[in-house]
């Protein structure tokens, strides 16, 4: 029975041996007589090598040649000890060398077995800490930054001999054997400004208790010049001393530069925030004010469309609908100037086809051409292909070029050309031609202008708000592009534009039967005092397989997270009563697992700055509106994934 036992052991082990071998991550080569006789499938998989290619060679064959004294070397070792270990590099079929940390071992005379671990990502990863670290020192050299060290037990302020510098401007300290400089905390003390001490020292010694970072400003005398000068300390516990107390581990920056010319600029600089943020809510206020009014004068013409009207009532009412398109023409130019201008214009590159976009423009705008007897058309080159861009600024790059080609252009036409430009870096260029009236050469130095408009007579004959070709360049120059044109009065006009345009692959289409139940059996709240935006938001759940109950404002929201357990939130931000950001703080608080529910923010407020708001206030992710299925899809993807990730964790 016992030798039934044991040789079923012998079997179970050899069994294991063998998966082991088959399915490691790591190399498994062994030789025999100083050749290859057997690789494991990590072989291939790594190295690109088949079996067929590898038995009956030596490791040599793959080896670096500057490496072949480090393998010979090792094989010794191995005949000598039986047992040997190397860091070294491997070819692999496709020609890159592939760096790997092998273990070698002598079972039986004639024979060695190789278990190779691929490390080449780690030595890179190692390289470039190394590098790293050395910038590091030689930026803080260079900026003046020294590091310091604190022992509560001996109260010794210790500066490190490596990094020096003073110990703090005009202070006296003890030079130490290794060229560390020493002085008590008690001393360094009474150099700082009275108004500071208190905050200071509150800071370190509460670190000194807890270990936890703190950065602190403080104003220190410097008896040289004469004067308080501004110094940052950061500081953290790095282990504990045998009193309990942490030992502190600190840089420290002197600022005083810096500070006076921030206390300088101090009072300019908030007038002027002041200002942009008046004129930024004096936009946002007017804009919501004018659009409110007037989509409902667009939204009634519209309808009278649809209603028996006479020969020249429908040309009236044709007139009112153009000026209305004109008036909310203006009104996007002018808000969107004053994004850029703040700065608060955000991009979001995205694989686009960029020759779709500029056929879809031409769509746009073949109409209005074709009204006023003008060909309008587009050549690309054939081998575009995909590009990573910002598909909404593209379009309206296009758009105003284009828009205004066909607008100053009378006889003829309009043509728009695409294409890669000549260089090493990936750059679209489009250029937009014209047979129009042209520009002056007065006009032309000022045409990027804003509020400048090359036809700048009384009659002015093509209207227009002359923000378009200022916004335009903005876009460019944020898209890291370039702009110009050529143009010769009474002869067209040629405008053209390239931009950076990473090449990207072309997206997947999306599993519409996999986002169908992609929250196949999920609860989920949605928090949101608009009636029709409760009821998109309901509708475009379930088609995503939620059970879904709604709330009307932050309050309702809490207080139904509270009461249900709900797998996925969705959050508006602005509401009465209580808003978003404030549900999801109080929400957070809540026990588990009610207070652990992802919560996605669903807003129009999405900018990058903005939906950093969110995320600080313990939202998961951010999707805008107006809702868009496939954004949607996207962002629960998202949350989900990493809500999942994190409760492994």
């Amino acid at each position: 029975m016992a030798l039934d036992l044991n040789h079923e052991a012998a079997a179970i082990e050899a069994d294991a041996a063998r998966w082991f071998f088959q399915n490691s991550d790591e190399l498994f080569i062994v030789m025999h007589q100083g050749v290859i006789a057997w690789v494991n499938p990590a072989w291939t998989a790594i190295t690109g090598w088949s079996r067929e290619e590898t038995v009956g060679k030596t490791l040599v064959d793959f080896s670096d040649p500057d490496e072949a004294e480090l393998i010979n070397a090792t094989i010794r070792t191995l005949q000598t000890t039986g047992e040997a270990a190397t860091e070294h590099r491997l070819r692999a079929r496709s020609g890159e060398w592939l760096w790997f940390r092998s273990r070698s071992t002598r079972p039986v005379r004639g024979a060695a077995l190789i278990v190779s671990r691929h490390i080449t990502e780690e030595r890179a990863r190692d390289a470039a800490a190394e590098a790293k670290r050395k910038s590091n020192e030689l930026l803080r050299a260079e900026a003046g930054i020294f590091a310091w060290s604190y022992n509560p037990d001996t109260g010794v302020y210790r500066v490190d001999p490596d990094l020096s510098g003073p110990v703090v401007p005009g202070s006296v300290a003890t030079i130490e054997a290794d060229g560390s400089r020493t002085l008590t905390l008690e001393t360094l003390i009474t150099q700082i400004h009275p108004d500071d001490v208190a905050g200071l020292t509150q800071a370190f010694f509460q670190s000194v208790d807890t270990g936890e970072k703190q950065v602190v400003s403080y104003r220190h005398w410097n008896p040289e010049g004469q004067m308080w000068s501004t110094l940052r300390a950061a500081w953290l516990g790095t282990h504990r001393c045998p009193s309990g107390k942490w030992e502190m581990l600190g840089v420290t920056h002197d600022m005083t530069e810096v500070a006076v010319a921030r206390d300088a600029a101090l009072h300019g600089e908030r007038a002027a925030q002041a200002a942009a943020e008046a004129k930024a809510q004096f936009l946002a206020n007017m804009s919501h004010e004018i659009r409110t009014p007037m989509n409902g004068v667009l939204g009634v013409l519209h309808l009278l469309k649809r209603e028996a009207l006479s020969e020249g009532g429908r040309r009236l009412l044709d007139e009112a609908l153009g000026c209305g398109s004109m008036l909310s023409e203006l009104l996007n130019d002018i808000i969107d100037f004053s994004k850029i201008e703040a700065g608060r214009l955000d991009l979001a590159p995205e694989p686009v086809c960029p020759a779709s976009i500029l056929q879809g423009v031409i769509r746009l705008l073949k109409p209005e051409a074709e009204a006023k007897g003008l060909y309008l058309h587009a050549t690309v080159e054939a081998d575009i292909g995909w590009a990573q861009l910002d598909p909404v600024r593209l379009r309206q790059i296009l758009f105003n070029l284009i828009g205004n080609a066909v607008k100053f252009t009378l006889t003829g036409g309009v043509e728009a050309r695409l294409a890669l430009a000549a260089g090493p870096e990936r750059r679209l260029r489009i250029e937009i031609g014209d047979t129009g009236v042209g520009i002056a050469a007065e006009a032309q130095e000022s045409l990027f202008e804003r509020f400048h408009q090359g036809d700048g007579s009384t009659t002015r004959r093509f209207g227009g708000s002359g923000l378009g070709l200022a916004i335009t360049q903005r876009l460019v120059r944020l898209m890291d592009g370039a702009i110009g044109f050529e143009s010769r009065e009474g002869e067209g006009s040629t405008f053209w534009v390239e931009l950076a345009a990473p090449k990207a692959e072309q997206p997947l289409a999306a599993d519409e039967d996999a986002a169908a139940t992609l929250l196949e059996g999920l609860r989920v709240l949605v928090v949101e005092d608009n009636g029709t935006n409760r009821l998109v938001a309901t509708r475009m759940l379930e088609h995503l397989g939620a059970s879904v109950e709604t709330a009307e404002n932050g309050a309702e929201g809490v207080e139904a997270a509270r009461r249900g357990r709900f797998d996925l939130i969705f959050m508006d931000v602005q509401m009465p009563v209580m808003d978003g950001v404030e549900a999801t703080r109080q929400i957070r608080a809540l026990p588990d697992p009610a207070g652990q529910a992802p919560i996605i923010a669903m807003t129009a407020n999405a900018l990058a700055h903005q939906q950093a708001s969110y995320i600080t206030a313990g939202m998961n992710g951010a999707v805008a509106k107006p809702l868009s299925p496939a954004a949607l899809v996207a962002e629960i993807s998202a949350v989900l994934g990493s809500a999942g990730a994190a409760a492994a964790a």
